[in-house]
């Protein structure tokens, strides 16, 4: 029996069809090969270990994984540098873990990372001009944002192909992880002159607010046209793409890269021009350190108009990670407190969403993962219900 297509409508997640609120609760399930993503690596791909983690999940009243769909040519989602299409072994692997998915009734968000290391979409790319360098290439030059909405719609083409019926079990197709620019490459690092992004507007770089203007402003075109191509393909599909805030990479929030002073040269697409476009939700990451990581979280993105502008666009909020770091939380017993503190305040403010970071990633040693020890978060976060 197909899963339920899940919709956004007025701000929760509804069955489509019986219009019964849904309320997505889960983990990231990520596997790490040395040097990145490898859950669907044609060498390395864990199927046993999958299908343990989705019948634990099903018997434990959860509904909801997040897997990365990994860039890189030869272990990632194309086979070479020269592929003019998605890696048939990598794809099968990700249908397999697809169906088994559908089969205990878990929904699979897949975050479809950066631009796939190959001919077909370098080509399609093309090259970006001198004032536009670094990862914002992906957001501000017109050639890679066609690129990547290419990309999405061949992978939800590539589901389509292997079985429609399975097209249910995706939750949402989320664009990015951890959408973000990178302010020591330009435009960004520049103090003068001008730059002429995807829009086609001449934005001057002496200005910073002029440079969140033109952040916003392309970063939401990308949104946009992945989307609309996802669409084009599966016209009931969920697209989203998920952000950290502008205090987890010490910043105090939107239009001041030169007045902030940080050591992380990124910063995330801002949620509150993500809420005007047509992306169905938004994804907000938060990691707590303490109990007051929160409150600087939430001051840095503008949660209250944030949170007034997706209540107008009817957007459902999500945390898509948020998790444990073993420098705060020295003990499981801690850690879990915590977490089910954190969640807890999480929906209160209006989340109709989580996913924890991470259910079983053990390559990960400096973070509590749900199965740590005796799986006292996994216990813990099943006692939430909003």
């Amino acid at each position: 029996m197909p899963m339920p297509r899940i919709a956004a409508r007025d701000g929760r997640f509804v069955e489509r069809e019986t219009g019964r609120e849904f309320r997505p609760r889960g983990f990231n399930y990520i596997r790490l090969r040395p040097a990145w993503h490898g859950t669907f690596s044609p060498a390395r791909y864990e199927a046993a270990r999958a299908e343990a983690m989705l019948a634990d999940l099903q018997a434990r009243g959860f509904n909801t994984v997040r897997v990365f769909i990994d860039h890189a040519a030869g272990e990632g989602v194309v086979a070479s540098a020269d592929a003019a299409e998605l890696s048939p072994k990598f794809m099968a692997n990700f249908f397999d873990f697809l169906a088994r998915a559908a089969r205990h009734r878990i929904y699979v968000v897949p975050a479809l990372i950066h631009l796939p290391q190959c001919k077909r979409y370098s080509e399609i790319a093309g090259k970006a001009p001198a004032r536009i360098g670094g990862t914002n290439v992906f957001y501000l030059h017109q050639g890679h944002i066609e690129a990547k909405a290419r990309y999405a719609a061949d992978f939800a083409a590539a589901v389509q192909a292997h079985d429609p019926a399975l097209l249910p079990a995706i939750f949402a197709y989320e664009l990015d992880n951890e959408t973000h620019l990178q302010a020591t490459a330009p435009p960004f690092s520049l103090a003068s002159g001008t730059a002429t992004p995807a829009d086609g507007k001449t934005y001057d770089l002496a200005s910073e607010a002029v440079l969140q203007q033109m952040a916003d402003a392309n970063v939401s075109r990308w949104a946009d046209a992945c989307r609309q191509a996802i669409r084009q393909v599966d016209p009931e599909a969920l697209v989203s793409t998920n952000v950290f805030t502008f205090r987890a990479v010490g910043r105090s929030g939107p239009g001041r890269l030169r007045r902030d002073q940080s050591k992380d040269p990124r910063f995330p697409a801002r949620p509150l021009a993500l809420a005007e476009t047509s992306l169905d939700y938004l994804d907000i990451h938060f990691y707590p350190f303490d109990d007051h990581t929160l409150d600087r979280d939430l001051e840095s993105i503008e949660f209250e108009a944030l949170k007034a502008a997706c209540a107008k666009a009817g957007k459902p909020l999500v945390m898509g990670e948020f998790g444990a770091f073993k420098s705060p939380y020295k003990t499981l017993p801690d850690a879990a407190a915590a977490m089910q503190r954190h969640l807890r305040r999480v929906h209160r403010l209006g989340f109709v969403g989580f996913l924890y970071w991470t259910y079983d990633t053990d390559e990960q040693d400096f973070l509590w993962n749900a199965k740590s020890g005796s799986g006292e978060i996994l216990e813990a976060l099943a006692e939430v219900r909003p």
